[in-house]
C-alpha cells in the first residue's frame, strides 16, 4: 500500500480517519480517568505518536518520536505482537530504563498491537497512568475493541486504495492509465502555472507491435510493452509522470523546456528497450516519439496531446522510408 511506510498525519493523508482516531484516544483516557492515551504508529525512524489524547497532563504530543533503540512499552507490544498490561511499572526492574517510568512518571500501562491488513506491525493503542492500577476485563477487552477498530480503518483504507489504483493504473505495466494521466497531469500543470515552470510532453509510440504479437506471440508483446515501461522508468525523474494510453502508447509530462535534453531521454529509452528484445524480434521494432514545450497554459491539455502524437507521427513517417 502507498501509505504503509508513511507517517499518517491530517497534512498527508486522506484515507485514514484521524479525526475518529482522536476521539476514540480521548474517550479512552476519559473512561480510563487517564492522563494519557495513544495511537503509536511504529516507523522506521521511531515511534511515533500519530494520535495523543488531549488532557493537559498528557506530557506527549502528537507527532513527538522516541528512537526504535528505546526501551518502552510499545516496543515490546511491536517485538511481541502481543498486549501488554504494566500495572506497576516503577516495581518492575524491566522497566528501569525506560524514560517514560523514569522521566516521565508513567506507572501503568495497558495496550494492544495494531497490525496492517497483511499482518505486519502498525503500532499499537494504549493508555497510560501515573498511578498504579487494577484494571478488570472489562477494561482490557474495551481496549482491544477500540484496536479492532483502528485495524478496520486500515483494511479498508488498502481496500480503497487499491480500488483507485485500479481505476487510475494500467495493470499490465503498471504506469498510469489514460485516466491517471489526465487527473494527475492537469494537477501538475495548475501547480506550474502558478510557480511558473515549464513542462514538456512525450508521446511515445511502440513500432512493430503487431508484428511481434504475430511473429512471436502475444506474451512476447506484452514482454514488450513492460520493458518500455521499465525503460521510462529507469530514464526519467522521480518527479515526471508516465503513463501507458493506448495499446502501445505511452506519455511523459516532464519538469523542463528543454526538448534536446528529452529528445535525448527517448533515445535513451528507446535505446534500453531494444537492449531487452528477444533476438527474434521484427528488425523495425523500436520507439517513435513526439516531444514539444508546453509554452501556453491557457491551451488545454488535449492541444499538446494531439501536438506531439503529430511529431511523433512525422518521426514515425520518416523511419519507414528508410
Amino acid at each position: 500500500m502507498t501509505f504503509k511506510y508513511q507517517w499518517l498525519t491530517s497534512e498527508n493523508h486522506d484515507l485514514v480517519p484521524l479525526d475518529r482516531w482522536q476521539s476514540t484516544v480521548n474517550l479512552m483516557a476519559d473512561l480510563f480517568k487517564a492522563p494519557a492515551a495513544f495511537i503509536v504508529q511504529h516507523t522506521p525512524n521511531g515511534f511515533r505518536a500519530t494520535i495523543a489524547s488531549q488532557q493537559i497532563e498528557n506530557p506527549y504530543d502528537e507527532g513527538c518520536i522516541i528512537p526504535l533503540e528505546t526501551n518502552i512499552f510499545c516496543r515490546k507490544i511491536v517485538e511481541t505482537r502481543q498486549q501488554l498490561y504494566v500495572n506497576h511499572a516503577t516495581a518492575d526492574p524491566e522497566w528501569e530504563s525506560n524514560p517514560e517510568v523514569t522521566q516521565d512518571g508513567f506507572n501503568s500501562y495497558l495496550g494492544f498491537p495494531i497490525f496492517w491488513p497483511d499482518g505486519d506491525p502498525f503500532g499499537t493503542i494504549c493508555v497510560m497512568d501515573f498511578q498504579v492500577t487494577q484494571y478488570d476485563d472489562t477494561y482490557i477487552k474495551l481496549i482491544e475493541q477500540f484496536r479492532d477498530l483502528v485495524q478496520t480503518d486500515l483494511l479498508l483504507a488498502e481496500q480503497f486504495e487499491s480500488i483507485r489504483k485500479m481505476a487510475l493504473n494500467d495493470e499490465l505495466t503498471g504506469l498510469f492509465n489514460r485516466r491517471g494521466f489526465l487527473t494527475v497531469a492537469e494537477q501538475r500543470i495548475q501547480l506550474a502555472r502558478r510557480n511558473d515552470n515549464q513542462l514538456s510532453l512525450i508521446y511515445l509510440d511502440m513500432d512493430g507491435l503487431k508484428a511481434v504479437n504475430d511473429q512471436i506471440g502475444h506474451e512476447a508483446g506484452d514482454h514488450a510493452l513492460q520493458a518500455i515501461a521499465q525503460s521510462i522508468q529507469d530514464n526519467i525523474r522521480s518527479s515526471d509522470i508516465c503513463a501507458r494510453v493506448g495499446g502501445d502508447e505511452f506519455l511523459i509530462l516532464a519538469e523542463t523546456a528543454e526538448i534536446e535534453a528529452m529528445e535525448k531521454v527517448c533515445a535513451r529509452i528507446e535505446a534500453q528497450f531494444k537492449d531487452q528484445l528477444p533476438d527474434n524480434s521484427p528488425k523495425r521494432t523500436g520507439l517513435s516519439y513526439g516531444v514539444v514545450c508546453i509554452t501556453d497554459f491557457n491551451n488545454p491539455l488535449e492541444h499538446w496531446l494531439k501536438q506531439a502524437d503529430q511529431m511523433m507521427y512525422l518521426l514515425k513517417q520518416k523511419r519507414k522510408q528508410y
